[in-house]
């Protein structure tokens, strides 16, 4: 879409809802104040307080979302690290990303609130990849050097320690994986409010 073309559709909401336009334009600016300094895509948008920090650095895809809450979302990037959000993804309140290395989040992920992911924990260290469709649930602590298959569900207050297959669902402490139900292996919303046009 244009820039002159999205100028009309945002004329055009202005005039149909004033307070929802003016909304959708407060939160893609907070999103790009939090972000500055990172690569931020089209459509980045942010409802609350997010905090983004570090030398390293954050890469947000197109369309994503960071829901505000009681507790602020911090991403940091230490040194060298890099942190990867694809598309369309939803990051709710109180979520903490933290790479030393590297953390990379796949499109349309769904991080529920008080997720911790983390590439370093108590001398031990790996990057962390997290495939495209996944949620994961309230709670949710992803420990350094694990990889999360594309379409899995992992339980809220879920400890994942290891490797999960895509299309799985994970609960406990550790987390436990089985295998989703065939045609299941899309839990994110289809629909997505979030993402006006």
């Amino acid at each position: 879409m244009s820039s002159r073309s999205r100028m009309r559709l945002l004329l055009h909401r202005l005039h149909d809802d004033p307070i929802l336009a003016v909304t959708r334009i407060a939160q893609l600016f907070r999103a790009r104040v939090a972000f500055r300094g990172f690569t931020v895509g089209e459509g980045v948008s942010a409802t609350g307080w997010v905090r983004a920090c570090g030398p390293g650095h954050i890469e947000l895809a197109a369309g994503t979302l960071f829901v505000g809450g009681m507790v602020p979302t911090e991403l940091l990037a230490h040194q060298g690290a890099i942190i990867r959000i694809g598309a369309g993804g939803m990051v709710n309140y109180g979520v903490s990303l933290e790479a030393h290395r590297g953390i990379t989040i796949g499109e349309r992920c769904l991080l529920a609130s008080f997720v911790r992911v983390s590439d370093a924990a108590d001398g031990r260290g790996g990057p962390v990849v997290i495939g495209d469709d996944v949620w994961l649930a309230h709670g949710v602590i992803v420990e350094p050097g694990v990889t999360i298959g594309a379409g899995s569900v992992v339980s809220a207050g879920s400890v994942v320690m290891h490797d999960v297959p895509p299309g799985s669902l994970v609960s406990g402490n550790p987390a436990q994986s089985t295998r989703l139900a065939a045609g299941a292996t899309r839990p994110a919303m289809e629909a997505r409010p979030w993402q006006s046009n």
